[in-house]
């Protein structure tokens, strides 16, 4: 037997109920699967289209955290009201039972009080589509580190609305944590945010063949310790976008981070149109400022976006010139001009900056790589626009966001915009 396949099956041990080796700690396949197989008339959701879901995600899972759950309402306690998007609410909540975490001669174990996020779909009590896509998507992206975690939906038996029962991240979105943290993060810090997302980003275009279609810096969820993208697929009706009978186009989103193409009918959604939205994100984990804080986002700003506008890269504040163009070559009015979400990772990958202290041991091979980011560009960037900053990284003005500059998902009425292109001011 070759060395790879002795770590593969030891790398979970073996199963104590059959003695095939774990897909993931304290649990098997065929076991998982059995169990649920067995449980499968104790529970329902009330509706076929989510149980059928349900059930699929139960009998095919191969790891611990492959599967979802129907987990009825009267598990939850401490349930509190966090905030609203446009198309549902937040609540954070006690799930009293928690996750599943072993599986022992047929008995699950579960992890206990754990603290979750719920999510709501306004007027979800038939499942509309987009519930019922965005469901199946996270299912497809379960196993990524960087997208929030699903364990499951219940339902609110007041409003009757299905409910999304989520990873709580406490920190809440990117822009919160960076209003609060900005000055305390070096760049590369900021390269490893841009990483982790790409990553994510990554695996929703590649991997799960999904795009996100709603890509904005309130749908990244940022722990301090990791990053996660969440509202897979749109949490609205994305299918209805399109030109109306008065010509108007409707679109829903946030408008600084929607693609011009997009905003003048050229084209559909695409895995193109998520990069427009990740420069966006770029732009403010590399200022803090939120693109266009500072004007309406209206009619106007669109047809703006489309004739080649972009958010204005501050002088106060020194960038490093590889981040910048890596940027713009995101907000390029080309789709085709864009990376990818694989360029975009293994570039951010490639320079994430790692700098020693005195206090480190170095390997080696670890001092080898180091010697290398000393000759590196971005390490000579990095190093010069510290220099610059040095005087006023931590005296630039608040940032005061304009009353009609709207950063929830919303209903876009859009007319009479012009063909997309790139310009030079402001790129």
């Amino acid at each position: 037997m070759s060395t790879e396949v002795e770590v593969e099956t030891s790398e979970y041990g073996i199963c104590k109920e059959c003695g095939n080796k774990n897909t993931s700690h304290g649990l098997c396949k065929p076991c998982i699967s059995l169990y649920f197989q067995q449980n499968s008339g104790n529970w329902t959701s009330g509706n076929k289209r989510v149980d059928a879901v349900i059930q699929e995600s139960q009998l095919n899972c191969t790891t611990g955290r492959g599967f979802f759950e129907w987990i009825p309402y009267s598990k939850f306690e401490n349930i509190e009201y966090i905030d609203k998007g446009g198309f549902g609410k937040i609540y954070s909540a006690t799930w009293k039972e928690g996750q599943i975490c072993n599986l022992l001669k047929t008995k699950l174990y579960r992890s206990g009080d754990q603290k979750v996020a719920l999510k709501s779909l306004n007027d979800s009590q038939n499942i509309p589509d987009e519930f019922l896509n965005e469901f199946k998507n996270h299912l497809k992206c379960i196993e990524n580190d960087h997208i929030i975690k699903c364990y499951g939906i219940t339902q609110d038996p007041e409003t009757k609305n299905y409910m999304f029962v989520m990873e709580f991240v406490e920190d809440g979105n990117l822009r919160n944590y960076l209003r609060s943290n900005f000055f305390k993060l070096g760049w590369s810090d900021k390269i490893y945010i841009l990483s982790e997302i790409s990553d994510g980003l990554n695996y929703l275009h590649h991997k799960a063949n999904v795009i996100h279609k709603n890509f904005h810096a309130g749908n990244i969820l940022s722990t301090g310790v990791t990053n996660l993208i969440t509202d897979l697929g749109l949490s609205g009706p994305a299918d209805k976008t399109g030109i109306s009978k008065d010509g108007e186009r409707k679109i829903f989103g946030v408008l600084p981070y929607i693609a011009p193409e997009i905003l003048s009918g050229d084209n559909n959604y695409s895995k193109a149109s998520d990069i427009y939205g990740f420069s966006m994100i770029m732009f403010e984990i590399l200022t803090k400022i939120p693109p266009f804080h500072n004007i309406p986002h209206d009619n106007d700003l669109a047809f703006k976006i489309c004739d080649g506008y972009r958010p204005t890269i501050p002088t106060d504040t020194k960038i490093p010139q590889l981040l910048i163009d890596s940027m713009k070559r995101c907000w390029d009015e080309n789709p085709d001009q864009r990376p990818t979400a694989s360029e975009l990772f293994d570039h951010f990958n490639k320079n994430l900056v790692f700098i020693p202290t005195p206090s480190d041991v170095l390997l080696p091979q670890q001092s080898a790589v180091f010697k290398r980011l000393l000759e590196s560009e971005i390490y000579k960037q990095i190093t010069e626009c510290d220099r610059l900053n040095s005087t006023n990284s931590s005296t630039l003005p608040e940032i005061q966001i304009h009353p009609s500059a709207i950063y929830t998902s919303r209903l876009l009425n859009l007319k009479n915009l012009p063909k997309p292109k790139n310009s030079n001011d402001n790129v």
